[in-house]
């Protein structure tokens, strides 16, 4: 088989689509990780590779963090509670600090955010992909450029609000505690969009008619070892477009099984009409099937912050 080169956002994107498990709020994908949970911190330090001049983001943030995706993976913002500010500068974590001064430069500028607090960003970023950040309340946010953090903290009521689901997720029935949560509202087409740039980087095939979804939600359970074991829950935008996107998800899974196959990695899968809405199930045996070689680092010009891998 072929060597393929894949950007680690995209291989995440992979995984959740393989049972529906892309996350978001009104933003296209929101990915919540708590550390907390067994196996979270295997998972991020494979998957969630953020880093600033040499040094990772994610062990430094606090146990519970958010990934948010608009309609590209160059919109991805990394939002996270930090606790209380004082002067504008992280008073309780002095690595984070010192961490975000380093990705702005020694000369940042800073510009008045949607939100009413400054935007301090790097005015000469060098192959990074997170240069600016911005703190709410208790709240950080870190993105690739001020624009795409202040196109995502635009209209937001609250810094809460940006990583907290629609209430019209509760109806899906799933745990509200998990190792890893994914949420995702296809009303503006962001979605679509971020499943068609991503099309060409996916070893396995997308959906081929993403704007047939209307929202899905979905967990991650980790363990034991690197087995990971997601459910979730789509919903079609149309009634008349559940058999179609059944099989458009079964096409999905059943890709994603064979490629597995043959890593020799067990995996089962299932895309199962429940109501009015589509259940999946997929488990994988390891969750890094391929190493060390199948999947290399590969940088994308305005994809998000460090590509991450499967691989060494």
């Amino acid at each position: 088989m072929k060597m393929k080169k894949i950007q680690g956002f995209a291989l995440l994107l992979v995984f959740g689509m393989m049972t529906l498990g892309v996350p978001m709020r009104a933003h296209s994908m929101t990915f919540q990780f708590d550390r907390t949970k067994p196996g979270v911190t295997e998972l991020v330090e494979s998957y969630v590779k953020f880093s600033i001049n040499g040094k990772q983001l994610a062990p430094i943030l606090p146990p519970l963090f958010y990934l948010v995706t608009e309609s590209s993976e160059k919109e991805t913002v990394v939002v996270a509670k930090v606790g209380q500010t004082k002067g504008g500068q992280m008073s309780k974590n002095k690595e984070l600090s010192a961490t975000l001064s380093d990705m702005v430069g020694q000369t940042p500028k800073q510009v008045k955010g949607p939100h009413g607090k400054m935007i301090f960003y790097n005015p000469a970023p060098e192959n990074v992909k997170l240069s600016a950040y911005t703190e709410w309340k208790e709240w950080l946010f870190l993105g690739g450029t001020p624009d795409v953090l202040a196109k995502f903290l635009k209209g937001a009521a609250s810094p809460q609000s940006t990583v907290t689901p629609e209430t019209v997720f509760l109806s899906d029935g799933l745990p509200k505690s998990a190792a890893v949560r994914y949420w995702a509202n296809n009303a503006n087409g962001d979605f679509t969009a971020l499943i068609e740039e991503n099309k060409k980087r996916s070893l396995v095939p997308l959906p081929q008619d993403p704007a047939s979804l209307k929202r899905f939600s979905g967990v991650f359970q980790i363990g034991p070892g690197r087995k990971i074991v997601t459910n979730a829950i789509a919903i079609p935008a149309k009634p008349k477009q559940r058999a179609a996107l059944k099989k458009d998800l079964e096409l999905t899974i059943e890709s994603s099984r064979r490629l597995l196959e043959i890593f020799k990695v067990p995996s089962v899968g299932s895309v199962k009409e429940k109501g009015k809405v589509l259940d999946l199930n997929l488990s994988i045996d390891d969750y890094q099937f391929g190493q060390p070689g199948l999947f290399k680092q590969a940088p994308a010009p305005g994809g998000i912050a460090g590509s991450a891998s499967l691989g060494k």
